[in-house]
């Protein structure tokens, strides 16, 4: 459980036990309530279980709060399962209500270490967050102003487009960590909120001209004045900005015109009596984007009903053999599917290997090495915590990794099942060797309803994963061609770029388990992952340089438009194409020549390159579509 939660803050780590509580004492009850009106009826045990573990699995992928989900599954296991020992029933209840007082205890002293020891201060890491961005633009514009070497000059745009891509979400996220404050330096937080949105902006222009060479265009003196005033605003002088700067565009002609006329609205921002000040406190709360607990798609996308089933089916077989068997010492294997069944093969895959090696490391080397050559020697329980925590530092330091942190915690865990059998040190090698073969057990099971029962492969996720992309781009697109000058973005524009943060985080997650999957299909579908990563990166690029479009009162805005919505037409329709299993390749020919009949206008040169990014994005999708897989 203390690895499950969130020790971000003290107030996410209480935040995350009181949800995992909550959702605990609902399993128990439920649990209860099943024995009780059922009579203790063995069927209705097996078949109460598979349910409330499909809930659980379902919700734990429909739900923004899986440890609500992982919290009640493993409480009705628990519970169900001690029914199933033969000894009073009295008894059995006192066991029952066991496991919620652990949980109670396990929580009061997190929260009270988290209290006592987490002091870490959100600020400054915003303060970080926002100078590295800061920095990367400032760089870009000194760097075009000394016309320094074309390749130096792309590493830092690519740079600047990944800060670009990534969006606001991390400082959002430690912004909404220090809203209990009334200042930050000298901004209040609604000032800040509109600064992060700002710099955001202006991370999509930088981005947009570094793409297609739109500061290369302009005189040095302009650059190299626009990357001084890039350093006051990372060093939080705003107010220079102004006087650097000077009078803002009355008239934005020019690309690099709108990046100026951001800077200049971000040095108002401080002074108490201008009009950006007072929009500020109207716009702020725009940036509270409504966070449901379930995903916007948790009841229409099918996934997650095959998920559930898959994931309850194998649960129950488990619990359907060990019992069978008389063998409560292999139960692990009901946590090992809990726990390691993921979305797609490759992460399954992955995260079972994961699992054996933390289980090999923590319960055959150290647990059993412990109970060996430690346990008989240790003499007072002072000794016994002193080996449980380094165990326990060994396994924190190594669940730290951001990639390798799941072997951390199954070292633990491994150890501790073995190592906590009684009130006394461990002294019986069956326990370990059941519970080591229970491990297996489960991925034995998961192995066969995984890889031989609609297996959901980790390239086709992606696939789909990048059409809800492409869709939200179609529809961010709409919304651009409805306020492309408007320097706070409203709500709609923020849940989209929240959303598309989020998506493009998932694909290049999932890019990094497609390793795992079995021959023959892995060497192909590692071939694709790099496409639809390519795919990510142009759609992204296309976005930047339709930011940089001209106004809807410019002389063009016909022609902007017509050219606008065939982009937003033909995302929606690559969209579906990716969405579609053919038999064979068939690209969305007929789209393509209509779209290359209706635009007008490759002028300015953002017009032009977006229509490059659109073509290179209509070709890449081509390549990925998905088809029917032999046999």
């Amino acid at each position: 459980m203390l690895f499950l939660i969130s020790h971000d803050t003290p107030f996410n780590c209480f935040k995350d036990l009181a949800v995992c509580l909550s959702f605990a004492a609902i399993g128990t009850a439920t649990a209860l309530c099943l024995v009780v009106t059922t009579g203790n009826d063995p069927m209705a045990r097996v078949l109460g279980l598979a349910v409330c573990t499909f809930l659980a699995t379902f919700f734990f992928r429909a739900s923004t709060v899986p440890i609500a989900a992982l919290s009640f599954g493993c409480l009705t296991f628990m519970v169900i399962s001690l029914w199933e020992i033969q000894i009073p029933a009295e008894q059995v209840l006192h066991l029952s209500l066991w496991p919620m007082g652990t949980l109670s205890t396990v929580a009061g002293c997190a929260i009270a270490v988290d209290y006592l020891l987490n002091c870490s201060d959100p600020a400054p890491i915003l303060q970080r967050e926002m100078k590295v961005r800061f920095e990367a633009l400032e760089q870009l514009f000194l760097l075009c102003a000394a016309k320094v070497d074309v390749n130096r000059l792309q590493d830092h745009s690519a740079k600047v487009r990944r800060y670009a891509t990534t969006g606001h979400g991390r400082m959002q996220v430690l912004l909404e960590q220090i809203t209990k404050r009334e200042v930050y330096g000298d901004l209040v937080i609604e000032n800040l909120s509109k600064v992060i949105l700002m710099l955001t902006r202006l991370l999509d222009l930088g981005a947009a001209f570094a793409l297609h060479n739109g500061l290369e265009r302009h005189e040095p003196a302009r650059l190299e004045r626009i990357g001084r005033a890039l350093t006051c605003a990372r060093e939080g002088q705003l107010k220079q900005i102004k006087t650097i700067l000077g009078d803002s565009p009355t008239c934005i002609t020019g690309e690099l015109d709108r990046f100026e006329q951001t800077l200049h609205d971000m040095g108002e921002i401080v002074e108490p009596n201008s009009t950006q000040q007072a929009q500020v406190s109207h716009d702020g709360r725009s940036i509270k984007v409504f966070r449901s607990w379930l995903a916007p798609d948790a009841f229409t996308n099918p996934t997650y009903l095959v998920y559930g089933f898959k994931l309850s089916l194998c649960a129950t077989i488990c619990y359907v053999i060990y019992n069978g068997l008389k063998w409560p010492g292999i139960s692990t294997a009901y946590f090992t599917v809990l726990f390691t069944g993921l979305t797609t093969t490759g992460a399954t895959n992955r995260k079972l290997l994961f699992r054996i090696i933390g289980s090999t490391i923590g319960g055959l080397i150290l647990g059993i090495g412990c109970m060996v050559f430690v346990f008989p020697n240790i003499e007072s329980v002072t000794s016994f915590i002193l080996v449980i925590a380094a165990v326990s530092f060994i396994g924190a330091w190594v669940a730290g990794s951001p990639y390798y942190g799941y072997i951390g915690l199954q070292i633990v865990f491994s150890f501790n099942l073995i190592a906590f059998e009684g009130f006394s040190a461990a002294t019986q090698m069956t326990p370990a060797r059941d519970r080591l073969l229970g491990i297996f057990l489960g991925l034995i099971v998961m192995f066969l309803i995984f890889h031989q029962i609609r297996p959901e492969r980790t390239v086709d996720t992606m696939r789909l994963a990048l059409a809800r992309l492409l869709r939200n781009e179609a529809e961010l697109v709409h919304l651009m061609g409805a306020e492309p000058a408007n320097v706070v973005p409203s709500v709609n524009v923020i849940r989209l770029r929240t959303q598309l943060e989020r998506l493009v985080a998932t694909i290049h997650s999932f890019s990094e388990v497609v390793k795992y999957e079995f021959e023959p299909d892995r060497t192909g579908d590692m071939t694709i992952s790099r496409e639809i990563l390519s795919a990510v990166v142009t759609s992204a690029n296309l976005l930047f340089s339709i930011q940089t479009w001209p106004d809807a009162s410019d002389a063009q805005s016909e022609g902007v438009q017509e050219t606008r919505s065939t982009i937003e037409t033909g995302l929606c329709d690559l969209a579906r194409f990716l969405e579609q299993v053919r038999s064979s390749a068939e690209g969305p020919q007929q789209h393509a020549e209509q779209f290359q009949e209706r635009f007008t206008i490759t002028e300015p040169k953002s017009i032009g390159k977006a229509i490059d990014s659109y073509r290179e994005l209509q070709m890449l999708c081509e390549g990925i579509a998905p088809q029917e897989r032999a046999g």
